[in-house]
C-alpha cells in the first residue's frame, strides 16, 4: 500500500465523521444538479412572465402622428375692406402636423390585469417552493448516500481485519498440517473459513467503491477534492 493510498484512506476516515464534508457534498451536490438548474430556469421563466403581463397593459398605448397638406383658413382684420373693421378670410397652401397618444385597451383586459398578476406572482411563488422542494429532497439524497458509505467502510475495515485473522490460521494451519500436527478434516475447516472469509472482504470492498462511486457521480465532483477541503 503506497503513501498517497495511506493518506486517501486517513482523508477518508476524517471525512466520513466530519460535519463539514458532508455540507461540502450537500453544496456541490445542489450546485450541479440538473434538477436545480431546471428549478432555477422555471423560477426565471415565471418572473419574465410576471413582467410581461404588468406590461401588457402599455400594448394598447400609442404614439400618433400625422402630416396633411392642404387649404388653411385664417382671419385678419381688414381695415381697408368693404366693410371698415371686419375680418376677411384668407387661405394659403401649408402642411399640417398632428402628434397625440392613442389608447385602446378592451375592457376585459382592464378587468382581468389585476388577477393576471396575482397568477403571475403565484407562479413564481410556485416554482421558488418546488425550487426549495428540490434542494431538500437533494440534501436528504446526499445524507442518505454519505450514511452509506460509512457503514459500507466500517464493514468493509471489520471484513478486512477477519480475513487477516483467518489468513493468518489459514497460514498456520497449512503448516501444521504439513507437519502431520493436524488432519485433513480440521485443514478443511480452516481453508473453508478462509475462503469466505475472502468472499465476504471482496464484496463489502464492492459495496464500498459502488457506494463511493454512487455519491461521487451524484454531488458532481471528484470526492478526493473535497476531502482536500476539511480543515
Amino acid at each position: 500500500m503506497n503513501a498517497q493510498t495511506v493518506s486517501t484512506d486517513i482523508l477518508m476516515a476524517k471525512g466520513l465523521e466530519s460535519e463539514d464534508f458532508l455540507l461540502l457534498l450537500i453544496e456541490s451536490a445542489i450546485k450541479f444538479s440538473p434538477l436545480v438548474k431546471k428549478g432555477t430556469a422555471a423560477v426565471e421563466v415565471a418572473n419574465a412572465s410576471l413582467k410581461i403581463n404588468k406590461n401588457a397593459i402599455y400594448s394598447g398605448v400609442a404614439a400618433l402622428s400625422s402630416y396633411n397638406y392642404g387649404t388653411n383658413y385664417s382671419a385678419v382684420n381688414n381695415p381697408t375692406g368693404t366693410v371698415p373693421g371686419a375680418n376677411s378670410f384668407t387661405t394659403s397652401q401649408t402642411g399640417f402636423y398632428n402628434v397625440g397618444v392613442g389608447v385602446q385597451l378592451s375592457l376585459i383586459n382592464i378587468l382581468n390585469r389585476k388577477h393576471t398578476i396575482k397568477a403571475g406572482q403565484a407562479q413564481i411563488n410556485s416554482a421558488l417552493a418546488e425550487q426549495e422542494n428540490i434542494n431538500l429532497t437533494i440534501k436528504q439524497e446526499v445524507i442518505g448516500r454519505f450514511q452509506a458509505l460509512k457503514l459500507a467502510k466500517k464493514i468493509l475495515t471489520l471484513s478486512n481485519s477477519n480475513l487477516q485473522s483467518v489468513e493468518s490460521s489459514y497460514i498456520m494451519a497449512e503448516k501444521r498440517f504439513a507437519q502431520n500436527q493436524i488432519g485433513i478434516d480440521e485443514q478443511s475447516k480452516v481453508l473453508e473459513s478462509y475462503n469466505k472469509a475472502k468472499i465476504e472482504y471482496e464484496t463489502s470492498l464492492n459495496t464500498f467503491q459502488t457506494a463511493f462511486m454512487q455519491l461521487e457521480a451524484f454531488v458532481g465532483v471528484n470526492l478526493s477534492t473535497l476531502l482536500q477541503q476539511i480543515k
